[in-house]
C-alpha cells in the first residue's frame, strides 16, 4: 500500500491567510483543480497560511458545502498551516504539504494527509455528477474522520463507529470513516468512500429504500439492499474510472480484499445479489456513458413511483429515459438472469434464487374484506440479519380514491408483524388507519422475530 505513496494536489480547498500576530483572516480564496491558489495581502506582513479540510462554493450553482471533521475532538474541521512568514515587498510562493505519518512500519507523526485524502475522493465524484449536470446544488455534506475511528460500535465521539458508513439525518447528510491503525483504515481506500458518497447521491438526488444492516456480496439479499450496496460499488468505479474496488486494513494496513466490478457473482447471480448489481452499473456506464444513468436515477419515474428501489424499476425508468440504450442494459440484466422489462414490478422475473416464495415479485392484494398471505422466510439469513432475500414480503394495491384506509396484518403464532406502504419512499410505518390519495402502493410486511423458514401474514386492507 504505502510503497505506491503518489503526490495529489489538494483540490477545491479553503484557504485563508491570517496575520501571524492578531490572528485575524487576511485573505480568503480557494484552491483550483491543481492545487494552486493565489491572494493579495498587505506587504511585509507576518502571516500564516492555513488549508482547511473544506470544500465550498455558495451563491448560485453549482454548489456545495462538504467539510472533514473529527468527530473526536468535538467535531473540529481539519486543517493544516504553515510557520509565520513575511509577505516581503514582491509576489512569492508558499506551498503546504500534508504528509502521510507513515514512518515505514507504522505511523510515526500526524496523518496531515488523511482528511484532505477523503476530500479529494469527494471532489472527485462531485466532478462526474457535474460532468452530466453542470448546474449541480449539492447538499451540505459532513464528513467524520478519526485515527480513533474503529470497528467498535457504541460512543461517537469516541471513536466506535462500527464502520464506513452514510447516514441522512434532518440535520443533514453525514458520512463516518474508519482510521484505526492496524485495524481498518478507510481514509486512503477511495473505492470505500466513493461507495459512501454514492449512498449519499442516491439519498440527495434518487430515492434510496434500503434497508441496511450486515450484507457481503456472497449472500443473497432483499432487493433494496441488494440495488443501494451494488449502486455503491457500482458507482465507486465509474466515478473513479476503475474496475476494481479495493479495502485495505489490518496490521500495516496490508491486508483487506478486491472486487472485479466488470463481472457479476461466478454462481447464482439475479436481483438479490449486490455484484450483480454493480457489474450493471459498471458496464452500463462502459456502454452508453454516465449522463442516462444520472437522468434515471434523478428522474420522477424512478424516484415516484410505488415498486421500491430495486433493479426492476431502474430498468423500467431507464429504458423510458434513455430508449435508444435500452438494448445495452437489457443484455447487461440478461447476463445476470434479471428479467429486462418495462415494468417497474418485475412482473416477468421467473429467477426466485432458489426460493420459490420469493416469486412474484409484488403479489396483488385487493380492497375490500378478502385475505391475502404475506408470506416471508429465513431460509438464506442463517445470521438472522433481517434484510436477506426473502426476509420480506411485496404486496401491491390501488387506492381507488382518496380516504382512509385500514390495514391489519396479523401474524402466526411466534412471529412480530412489521409493515410498511410506500409510493416515492415511505408513506407510513405500523399504521392501521391511513389516509392515501388515489393511486397505486406497496405494502412491505416482515417478521421481526425472523422466527421460521415460512411465516404468512393474514393481510386486510379496506
Amino acid at each position: 500500500m504505502y510503497a505506491d505513496t503518489s503526490v495529489k494536489p489538494v483540490r477545491g480547498a479553503f484557504v485563508e491567510v491570517l496575520d501571524a500576530t492578531s490572528g485575524s483572516q487576511l485573505a480568503t480564496t480557494s484552491t483550483d483543480g491543481s492545487g494552486a491558489y493565489a491572494v493579495t495581502v498587505p506587504a511585509n506582513t507576518a502571516v500564516i497560511v492555513r488549508v482547511r479540510a473544506q470544500l465550498t462554493r455558495t451563491g448560485s450553482a453549482p454548489s456545495w458545502d462538504v467539510t472533514v471533521r473529527d468527530n473526536t475532538r468535538s467535531n473540529a474541521i481539519y486543517s493544516m498551516q504553515s510557520s509565520a512568514f513575511s509577505t516581503g515587498g514582491a509576489a512569492l510562493t508558499r506551498d503546504l504539504r500534508a504528509g502521510s505519518g507513515w514512518g515505514g512500519s507504522s505511523y510515526t507523526s500526524q496523518r496531515v494527509s488523511g482528511p484532505f485524502a477523503v476530500m479529494d475522493t469527494i471532489y472527485t465524484a462531485m466532478q462526474k455528477v457535474l460532468s452530466v449536470a453542470p448546474a449541480t446544488a449539492f447538499p451540505s455534506l459532513k464528513v467524520f474522520w478519526s485515527v480513533n475511528n474503529t470497528n467498535a460500535s457504541g460512543s461517537i465521539a469516541l471513536g466506535q463507529i462500527g464502520t464506513t458508513f452514510f447516514v441522512g439525518r434532518s440535520s443533514g447528510a453525514e458520512i463516518y470513516v474508519l482510521g484505526k491503525e492496524d485495524v481498518d483504515t478507510d481514509e486512503f481506500d477511495a473505492p470505500v468512500i466513493a461507495h459512501e458518497w454514492g449512498h449519499y447521491y442516491q439519498a440527495s438526488f434518487s430515492r434510496d429504500d434500503s434497508t441496511g444492516g450486515a450484507h457481503s456480496t456472497s449472500e443473497l439479499i432483499d432487493r433494496r439492499l441488494a440495488f443501494s450496496e451494488g449502486w455503491g460499488n457500482g458507482w465507486s468505479g465509474i466515478a473513479l474510472g476503475r474496475s476494481n474496488y479495493v479495502d485495505s486494513g489490518g496490521p500495516g494496513q496490508a491486508q483487506g480484499g478486491s472486487l472485479d466490478l466488470t463481472r457479476g457473482p461466478a454462481s447464482n447471480p439475479g436481483w438479490f445479489r449486490e455484484s450483480s448489481i454493480q457489474s450493471i452499473f459498471w458496464n452500463l456506464n462502459q456502454q452508453v456513458g454516465f449522463k442516462p444513468i444520472h437522468d434515471t436515477m434523478t428522474g420522477f419515474q424512478f424516484r415516484s413511483g410505488a415498486p421500491v428501489t430495486s433493479i426492476h424499476p431502474f430498468s423500467a425508468a431507464f429504458n423510458a429515459t434513455a430508449p435508444g440504450s435500452a438494448q445495452a442494459l437489457a443484455a447487461l440484466l440478461a447476463g445476470q438472469n434479471i428479467a429486462g422489462s418495462s415494468d417497474a414490478y418485475g412482473s416477468s422475473e421467473s429467477n426466485d434464487g432458489g426460493l420459490p416464495i420469493v416469486l412474484p415479485m409484488y403479489k396483488p392484494a385487493a380492497i375490500g374484506g378478502s385475505i391475502t398471505q404475506a408470506c416471508v422466510t429465513n431460509a438464506a439469513d442463517p445470521q438472522r440479519d433481517g434484510n436477506k432475500l426473502g426476509s420480506f414480503a411485496y404486496l401491491r394495491f390501488t387506492a381507488p380514491a382518496s380516504r382512509s384506509y385500514q390495514f391489519v396484518v396479523s401474524p402466526p403464532v411466534g412471529a412480530s408483524a412489521n409493515f410498511a406502504i410506500y409510493k416515492g419512499g415511505v408513506v407510513s410505518r405500523n399504521t392501521s388507519s391511513v389516509n392515501l390519495s388515489a393511486g397505486d402502493y406497496v405494502l412491505v410486511v416482515n417478521d421481526l422475530n425472523n422466527s421460521a423458514a415460512s411465516t404468512c401474514f393474514n393481510v386486510t386492507i379496506q
